[in-house]
């Protein structure tokens, strides 16, 4: 990859998925060794705002609040964690999400190849099964365990977690043990 805008102008010129609006911010940026890989950009995310999980009034969404509260168990904030998107398209039909995430797949693993990261918490089914190549029928079975990849010329540690959103039973509940035992003990 010669550089993030050189990416950038890829991904915004692929059509695999038709016609669809584009992430323009590719990746977030953060001071520690953690990346957070969501499945695709809410039309009224980052989007909009140009940082993960902020709204256009640059306040935080109920998303973010929840992950901020699971990265406070380990002294972190978002505004720490790097952040990226495994569909880099704007989703009109969750239907089309699986495929819109293999056709991104190649943008993806190019772009985590250049990323300075240690651990990428994969965010739900889609950006965990296009991590570890693996179908996922419950994802339980995989949240908050060891995944060891190799992107680029460095091995990474991928953990599964449940997505953060309000409305998941699971968002904060299901990934507070993995926070506390699993990501802050790395």
């Amino acid at each position: 990859m010669k550089s993030a805008s050189d990416l950038a102008l890829r991904i915004e010129a692929c059509k695999k998925c038709g016609n669809l609006p584009k992430l323009k911010t590719i990746l977030q940026v953060g001071k520690s060794k953690i990346l957070i890989l969501g499945e695709s950009p809410a039309k009224d995310g980052w989007i909009v705002s140009g940082r993960a999980f902020y709204n256009r009034e640059n306040k935080l969404q109920a998303s973010g609040k929840v992950l901020n509260r699971l990265l406070s168990l380990c002294g972190l904030t978002i505004d720490d964690v790097s952040f990226t998107e495994t569909c880099k398209c704007i989703i009109a039909d969750r239907n089309t999400l699986d495929r819109c995430c293999e056709n991104c797949k190649p943008f993806l693993l190019m772009q985590l190849g250049e990323i300075d990261c240690d651990i990428i918490l994969t965010m739900g089914k889609y950006p965990t099964q296009v991590l570890l190549n693996k179908s996922i029928k419950k994802l339980g079975d995989v949240v908050g365990k060891k995944h060891y990849i190799k992107l680029g010329d460095k091995q990474r540690v991928v953990i599964p977690i449940y997505h953060t959103s309000p409305i998941n039973p699971l968002g904060y509940k299901g990934n507070e043990k993995v926070f506390k035992e699993l990501l802050c003990n790395i």
